[in-house]
């Protein structure tokens, strides 16, 4: 029989490896092999032997089982399967599954635990109580905050520096600094932690000025603190305060960094922290995965593509072990920076793929017009039985606008709320109005932001406008110029459609009227249209009429050489196509 040889041979390492526990029968070594596991396969034939040997029968072994299992291999699933096993799991045994729990980020289940070991009688310890309360950290709840508080102060637990600095914590994930602050003033002596958590909670509720002021009178900071405050300023958008605090640190470790990189990347400056992500590099610190996600989020947002693939290749290099988050950015790297089949090469070489992995790759072949391969990996996605989301019908619908099928839209469209109970979103109304705007459908779209039970923001009415130009339709009306005077949007790309509408039929009274309006609103196209190119690892800006680029002679020399160029073949510019500037 074909089995027999691989399960002979199976059969051959358990016993090997069963002498081996036998002829070594200490607890200690098998304390010592659990310690040493980080992955579930290698703890999944410790714990195989653990039975064979029938040391799992200890508890106080089988809960070192469920230690090893949520703690060092993150797989809570299988630390619950070994915990039911245990005849009579102790308050050790017990603290350890919502420890698992909590570190798990499943708090829900983390207190339901709780309650099970308060129900059986089973004795809280102050490590029950630390862990109880992370919980509540994670899911905040002041009242049953409370309550836990108040077990705490009757079983004398309450003045352990750990246990006070848990709840300084719970109270200001609960948003109540005034709780905090109270504990914290009873404190006899703080240490160090207990400052960092202050200062933390108290940018977490958004209070700076206390946590600023907290952060002053501190009698000794570590580099814990200094990262207290360089992430809290940069959480709340103040980025370049985080940054003159990270330049005035004494010392940095792989969070400051990390800290910073982030801030930079979630404010939309991602060639600043592509500049301090080298800072890094030639300062030694290697770089974790938490870094090389932001990196390549930053290599996204402007097209850093040979930046992208030099952090691929560090990342083989360094041994960095891939998980889905790092994937999944690999993906959306090379899927913005144009280079779909290296972003495919990647997405179907994962082991695992999340919904955000999908969006992705869906997004990728959106925005680039591969409108029917988006909606058969839609398809593929749908026989998987991942849900979608809202991100996943902005993608799929954008693929329906550039393969201009309005029916299949419309099938899309009708779909989210049908079949998957997604409200859609103003975003989705706009791809909407996209597509029937691409195919000159413009009464269509008009009825559709009319009717939509959102208010339509500028990127609607901005593809309304443009469709208008693109097809010849001056007859806007009256109601779309009225609804755009209602956005009193700073930015007036709306406005400069509008007059360039009326300016290509020669309706020159109407220009003069909506450049008035303009006047009178203080509205003005603030950000001009750029172009950017990477060159040895550098991304360079060209804005229009920008002559501050070092080389701007040498640019608008060659662009006059193409423009000669493309004369010569018979080129036409289409100047209907161009918007015409305010100040002429």
């Amino acid at each position: 029989m074909p089995h027999i040889p691989l399960f002979s041979s199976f059969w051959r390492q358990i016993t090997t490896v069963t002498t081996k526990f036998k002829s070594k029968n200490s607890n200690y070594k098998t304390l010592s092999a659990l310690q040493s596991c980080k992955s579930t396969e290698d703890l999944k034939k410790i714990h195989a032997q653990l039975i064979i040997t029938g040391q799992i029968k200890d508890t106080f072994i089988a809960t070192k089982t469920v230690e090893s299992y949520a703690v060092s291999a993150r797989n809570i699933d299988y630390a619950f399967w070994v915990f039911v096993g245990i005849n009579y799991p102790d308050s050790y045994s017990w603290t350890t599954m919502i420890r698992g729990f909590v570190e798990a980020k499943n708090p829900e289940k983390a207190l339901e635990f709780y309650g099970l070991m308060r129900q059986r009688g089973v004795e809280l310890n102050k490590f029950t109580f630390l862990f109880v309360l992370k919980a509540y950290g994670l899911r905040p709840s002041y009242q049953e905050g409370r309550i836990v508080h108040g077990k705490l102060v009757k079983v004398g637990f309450c003045y352990d520096v750990f246990t006070r600095n848990a709840l300084i914590h719970m109270y200001l994930k609960c948003g109540s600094i005034t709780d905090a602050h109270l504990l914290f003033d009873e404190m006899p002596n703080h240490n160090v932690v207990t400052w960092n958590t202050m200062i933390t909670g108290c940018f977490g509720c958004g209070d700076t000025e206390r946590a600023r002021r907290l952060f002053g009178e501190m009698p000794e900071r570590n580099v814990g603190s200094w990262n207290a405050v360089v992430g809290g300023y940069s959480k709340l958008g103040h980025v370049d305060i985080a940054r003159s605090l990270f330049d005035l640190m004494p010392e940095r470790d792989v969070v400051s960094w990390g800290s910073m990189i982030s801030a930079y990347v979630q404010n939309g400056r991602a060639a600043e922290a592509l500049e301090l992500f080298k800072e890094m590099m030639l300062a030694g610190v290697s770089a974790d995965s938490i870094i090389i996600t932001s990196i390549l989020s930053a290599c996204a947002q402007i097209g850093a593509l040979d930046m992208g693939r030099w952090i691929h290749a560090y990342m083989k290099r360094s041994k960095l072990r891939n998980d889905v988050f790092l994937d999944t950015a690999l993906v959306d790297m090379y899927a913005k920076c144009g280079c779909i089949d290296t972003a495919f090469g990647v997405f179907n070489t994962m082991p695992r793929k999340n919904l955000c992995s999908w969006n992705a790759m869906l997004s990728g072949l959106a925005i680039h017009g591969h409108g029917f391969a988006a909606l058969e990996l839609f398809k593929q996605m749908e026989s998987t039985g991942v849900g979608p989301n809202d991100i996943t019908f902005v993608a799929v619908l954008s693929a329906c606008s550039h393969i201009g099928s309005v029916e299949e839209g419309w099938k899309k469209f009708n779909q989210m709320d049908k079949e998957f109970n997604i409200t859609p979103k103003v975003e989705h109304y706009g791809c909407m109005v996209d597509i029937l705007c691409r195919q000159g459908l413009i009464n269509e779209a008009k009825e559709m932001i009319r009717t939509m039970p959102l208010e339509p923001n500028v990127v609607i009415w901005g593809a309304l406008l443009n469709a208008c130009k693109v097809h010849g339709y001056t007859n806007v009306g009256e109601d779309v110029v009225g609804y755009i005077q209602k956005l009193v949007s700073e930015d007036g790309g709306c406005y400069v459609l509008l007059s360039n509408i009326f300016a290509a039929k020669s309706q020159w009274n109407e220009v003069e009227k909506t450049r008035k309006m303009m006047k009178q609103m203080g509205v003005e196209k603030k950000i001009p249209g750029y172009s950017s190119i990477e060159l040895d690892s550098v991304v360079h800006d060209f804005f229009a009429e920008d002559r501050l680029h070092s080389k701007w002679r040498e640019v608008s020399t060659v662009i006059e050489r193409l423009n000669t160029h493309l004369e010569v073949k018979g080129y036409e510019a289409n100047p209907s196509l161009v918007l015409y500037n305010i100040d002429e």
